[in-house]
């Protein structure tokens, strides 16, 4: 709004009154607006990063009791195969330590390997390589303690973490032969090893895999994200980014690379 005054002169002089216009108010909200949605997302953001890093150190966390286990028992622990995702092993009878006859996939085992059950949406899903035989000496079944390396009940090394490296061993020559998509195996990496593609690019076969879910990327209702699936044994490389749709974090070993870690770890 603007006032008039007369000079001296006759002629009016026109003040403007204190204020903004509405076009100056429009510029400010929208200024506002544009720092808001800034700050927001920059929020987001971090909190998205915090989700990523914690999904990593947990995959971690449980690739390395996977490892543990195995140097204690002979063998990988068998997939929780419980509807309620208990956290037990699937083993034919309690505290027997022995692998359910066909059991490749499940749940993460949590309790098996002394940590509580995350809730539900967070719960990790496992596969294990399993690949038995008659011959012990053959023998690749990852999930089951075997003696095959000769040794008698009572030895010191009977059915032990050497055992387990001899059917790494197996299961290594197996995986050269062929990626066996009835085992547990991993797909590419949308880069030098291919599309992420479990139908169609078949990379490497596993000792084992773990995959953790983040949020849904995808929308679909489920955590895991393509491609995986709650029955499937195919998982993206633990090298694949973290991409719109699907935020899953994997860890996985081939045969070799366990066989070499556990000789390493050996007193």
């Amino acid at each position: 709004m603007t006032h008039a005054l007369l000079r001296s002169s006759g002629r009016p002089v026109f003040l403007r009154q204190a204020g903004l216009s509405l076009v100056e108010i429009a510029v400010v909200l929208v200024v506002a607006g544009l720092l808001s949605w800034a700050a927001f997302s920059g929020y987001e953001t971090v909190v998205s990063q915090q989700e990523i890093e914690r999904g990593r150190a947990e995959a971690k966390q449980l690739q390395s009791l996977v490892r543990a286990f195995a140097l204690r028992h002979g063998r990988l622990p068998c997939p929780d195969t419980s509807a309620a995702a208990t956290g037990y092993e699937g083993l034919t009878a309690p505290g027997s330590g022995v692998c359910s006859a066909g059991v490749q996939v499940g749940w993460f085992p949590y309790v098996s390997l002394g940590l509580v059950v995350p809730e539900m949406a967070l719960r990790a899903r496992y596969a294990v390589f399993r690949s038995g035989s008659a011959t012990a000496a053959d023998d690749a079944d990852l999930a089951v303690a075997l003696e095959r390396t000769g040794d008698s009940a009572g030895e010191a090394n009977f059915s032990d973490v050497s055992d387990l490296i001899v059917g790494l061993n197996n299961a290594a020559g197996l995986a050269a032969l062929a990626v066996a998509t009835n085992r547990p195996y991993l797909t590419g990496d949308a880069g030098a090893a291919g599309a992420i593609n479990c139908a169609g690019n078949a990379v490497m076969s596993v000792a084992y895999w773990v995959v953790v879910p983040l949020k849904d990327a995808d929308n679909d209702g489920n955590r895991l994200d393509p491609p995986h699936t709650s029955a499937g044994l195919c998982a993206a490389s633990p090298a694949a980014p973290l991409r719109f749709g699907s935020d899953d974090v994997v860890v996985a070993e081939s045969p070799t690379q366990l066989a070499g870690w556990l000789r390493q770890s050996l007193p």
